[in-house]
């Protein structure tokens, strides 16, 4: 942290940082100014209902009329600094207006405390306390520049100094007076001065926080375009190869060697229009704050998925399905969740056998239902599990039967769980299996 002892921070932020200061202090002016009516009226009610002896109290006639003056100056600057507070960006004049009630506010805080300490004491060096509670309070509380600390720290050091002869009348005890006022001033203007310095730090740490944050906004937006061009672009020329060898293949002088290699375009095209979904996919959730759900049940949800799987993924892993006795309804996105599944279920199908089953399980418990998706296939490496919900993660792995993988879908299974208001956990054993489970909240 650059402590600000004699210079002012540095353009462009000056501007900013002193409007928002000058703002500060006008809601620390409204607070202590109230604090001081209430400490002030609860003084004068106790003297009058307590019926205190105050007769026999020193210079009790010099603090009766200083807690008038206090219960009379006092509520101005709380309405000031409330006016000034409800309209404070209108101008600069404005501005300029609050910054000045605030070094009037600080002025009369120090100089209240420090005739607290003349009336109290015979020997103001003796007892220095509510004069340094004064300089603390202004030091700690207020954010001023150096010229304007400078200045407060003069006019109430030259006002001690003329208040002083009134009651000390000793040359040797004014000097003495005056030396250790000097010395709490100085106190005063170095804690200011470091308080200044640790508000302007976080400011400044602050704005640049807000700047890389816009940075990192108009980025993703940018990419956001650029991708959903991209991805346009590249759909196109896609259907069109795919297109032209499914007519390809309808040719019936064609050898297999050249139906291997057109099918094996078909499943390029395939794969990269799922890369394609993916990253769209991707894009969409980032942008997409949240989406809409309704009340649906879950074991007719899962039986359709289950369904469609077994009718299309036949001669590959037997999926199975364990539903409850009872209806479970949970609030779902039906497009985004059929997305969930399919993408669990496929890679629960990748990393198992032809011999191995996937077992779909639908549990509940009172507030909480879960939905397992396991397999007894070759399982996730222990090292690679903290990293398997990570986009483009390092855990992305072939699958049995040679399947590649981008490292985009459990990271997006994540994105959708999390905006459902739900969790998703893995546990796995190397050559054993894995186990996927998703919660959601119960509805009745």
């Amino acid at each position: 942290m650059k402590v600000h002892f004699f210079n002012r921070i540095d353009s462009p932020n000056r501007t900013p940082f002193y409007n928002y200061s000058t703002y500060q202090n006008l809601r620390v002016v409204k607070i202590l100014s109230l604090i001081y009516i209430i400490v002030s009226l609860a003084i004068r009610l106790l003297v009058v209902l307590a019926d205190l002896p105050i007769e026999n109290i020193q210079n009790i006639d010099e603090f009766s009329q200083g807690n008038w003056i206090s219960l009379g100056v006092t509520p101005f600057f709380y309405f000031s600094s409330a006016y000034l507070l409800k309209h404070y960006k209108e101008n600069n004049r404005t501005r300029k207006i609050a910054r000045l009630l605030s070094l009037a506010f600080a002025v009369f805080i120090m100089l209240s405390f420090m005739r607290t300490t003349f009336f109290t004491m015979h020997n103001p060096r003796n007892t220095l306390v509510m004069y340094l509670i004064g300089i603390i309070a202004v030091a700690v509380f207020f954010t001023f520049e150096y010229l304007e600390t400078i200045a407060i720290a003069l006019i109430t050091g030259i006002c001690f100094s003329l208040l002083l002869p009134l009651y000390q009348s000793g040359a040797g005890e004014i000097i003495m007076n005056n030396f250790a006022s000097a010395i709490l001033l100085t106190v005063f203007f170095c804690i200011s001065r470091y308080s200044f310095s640790y508000r302007a730090d976080n400011y400044l740490k602050l704005k640049a926080i807000e700047q890389k944050n816009l940075e990192i906004e108009l980025a993703i937006r940018a990419k956001n375009e650029i991708l959903g061009i991209v991805a346009h672009d590249l759909r196109n020329p896609l259907s069109a190869i795919k297109t032209v060898a499914a007519i390809m293949k309808m040719e019936n002088k064609m050898d297999s060697e050249d139906h291997e290699n057109l099918k094996m375009i078909e499943a390029s095209c395939d794969k990269a229009a799922n890369i394609i979904n993916d990253l769209l996919e991707m894009a969409h959730d980032e942008q997409q704050q949240d989406f809409d759900t309704e009340k649906i049940e879950l074991n007719q949800f899962l039986l359709k998925i289950v369904d469609d799987w077994v009718k299309s993924r036949q001669g590959q892993s037997n999926i199975l399905y364990y539903g409850t006795n009872q209806p479970v309804f949970a609030y779902l996105n039906t497009e985004k969740m059929e997305r969930v599944m399919d993408n669990l279920i496929s890679n629960a199908i990748k990393f198992s056998g032809s011999n191995n089953h996937v077992d779909i399980v639908l549990r509940t418990d009172e507030d909480e239902v879960f939905i397992d998706i396991k397999d007894s296939g070759v399982g996730i490496p222990e090292d690679m599990l903290p990293f398997i919900f990570e986009r483009f993660s390092r855990a992305s792995r072939r699958g049995v039967r040679g399947e590649e993988s981008v490292g985009l879908g459990l990271s997006i299974v994540r994105q959708i769980i999390t905006k459902h208001g739900g969790n998703i956990k893995v546990s796995s054993i190397e050559k054993q299996g894995t186990t996927f489970t998703i919660s959601l909240i119960r509805v009745s």
